[in-house]
């Protein structure tokens, strides 16, 4: 087995895969999939263990370094930051369900990579031993390069009586039927195509009601101890795909300011870079960029500071960072809507890193756990009194 590599070695790997991820970034967004070299990469660098189970070889990794790593990656291409960044934090997620749920995917295969779509969609029937499940979920990103999935579905209440419960269920991705529906905009290579069970027999052991998860706590509990496994769900989930977004912006004003030193002015003499106007636009997009990237580790260092000192993290707390997320998310979109703009005619060919920048950070702010009129109405309501009506965090 390979010996651990300490967060410095991973970050410096995760660095030097930047360019060859430029490289093919408009490959994998033609192909709509991650480049399987990209995916092998991955693997060779050792990077889809930082969130897993230390019980089975993970590094239990904080969510300040989980961010970093990601957005890092998001630099070089930010649908390979999303698919890995989705990826290796479904670890943490199987990580908080029943031990022998998290035996049945990791003691065959520990390098098992895992899925989901926490959505809940379809019905669970109860049968001896466990379910039967039929469903349909969209966005499921990652599913290309997955072992096993994570899925949300209503299993009827033990009693027979009431409404059904939102319930997480662990499946082999051989058990799914993969629909190909991503055709998008944005965030193309991610494949983040649907997947559909039909009467799938899934084991009692691989169920846990999602309520179980809320509040830090899960079935899994117990055994993964490590104070990372404390985290709420809803409340910590939205960094998976809020630092690729980051990533995406931090890249693309890289190779902004790069270009804009060589960039031969049409008319006159000189490059682009002299161009006060274009100085302003930087300097603006740079700050944007700056004052999310605070926002973020601010609250991931708050995060991991209350539950390593043993305390509960607070519902002010949740619905504090869930604000900062969208909000985060409402800067990073800006500084990328202010240099698209600034990038002329050259920025609208397709085959241009600013197209595909403003592209995948228009997809990813669209999801709904980014969305900045969720998570302000819902900071607004909970600051004022008032009860939230919104349940996502």
């Amino acid at each position: 087995m390979p010996s651990r590599p300490t967060y410095e070695q991973l970050l410096t790997r995760v660095r030097g895969l930047v360019p060859r991820l430029r490289e093919r970034a408009q490959a994998a967004e033609e192909a709509r999939r991650i480049p399987a070299e990209s995916i092998r990469e991955l693997l060779d660098a050792q990077l889809f263990e930082i969130q897993k189970p230390a019980a089975f070889g993970g590094y239990e990794l904080g969510l300040v370094e989980f961010v970093e790593l990601v957005a890092q990656l998001g630099r070089g291409c930010g649908s390979t930051a999303w698919v890995y960044g989705v990826t290796a934090e479904r670890a943490w997620l199987l990580a908080k369900l029943p031990e022998r749920a998290q035996r049945d995917v990791w003691d065959a295969n520990p390098g098992a990579l895992i899925t989901s779509s926490i959505t809940p969609d379809g019905k669970a029937v109860p049968v001896p031993g466990g379910y039967r499940v039929t469903g349909h979920w969209r966005f499921v990103s990652g599913i290309d390069i997955a072992d096993w999935a994570v899925f949300c579905t209503w299993v009827p209440p033990a009693s027979g009586d009431g409404a059904p419960l939102a319930t997480y269920i662990v499946v082999p991705v051989s058990d799914c039927e993969i629909i190909d529906t991503w055709h998008v905009s944005g965030l193309a290579a991610t494949g983040s195509r649907d997947a559909k069970l039909t009467d799938v027999f899934v084991p009692a052991q691989r169920l846990a009601p999602t309520a179980a998860l809320r509040d830090g706590g899960g079935p899994g509990a117990e055994f993964n101890q490590a104070p990372l496994f404390r985290l709420p769900l809803i409340a910590i989930n939205p960094y998976a795909i809020l630092a690729p977004a980051l990533g995406i912006a931090e890249g693309a004003l890289e190779q902004y300011m790069e270009a804009a030193r060589s960039r031969n002015l049409v008319r006159g003499k000189g490059v682009l870079a002299q161009q006060q106007v274009v100085q302003l636009r930087v300097a603006e997009a740079a700050a944007e960029i700056e004052a999310a990237r605070a926002l973020i580790m601010q609250d991931c260092r708050e995060a991991m500071a209350t539950v390593e000192r043993g305390a509960e993290v607070s519902i002010d707390q949740r619905i504090h960072w869930r604000r900062n997320q969208g909000f985060a998310t409402k800067l990073l979109t800006a500084a990328i809507d202010r240099l698209f703009a600034a990038s002329g005619g050259r920025g609208i060919y397709l085959d241009h890193y600013m197209q595909r920048s403003f592209r995948d950070m228009h997809a990813a702010a669209s999801h709904l756990g980014l969305s900045w009129d969720v998570t302000g109405i819902m900071w607004g309501q909970h600051a004022m009194g008032l009860p939230v009506d919104n349940s996502s965090y």
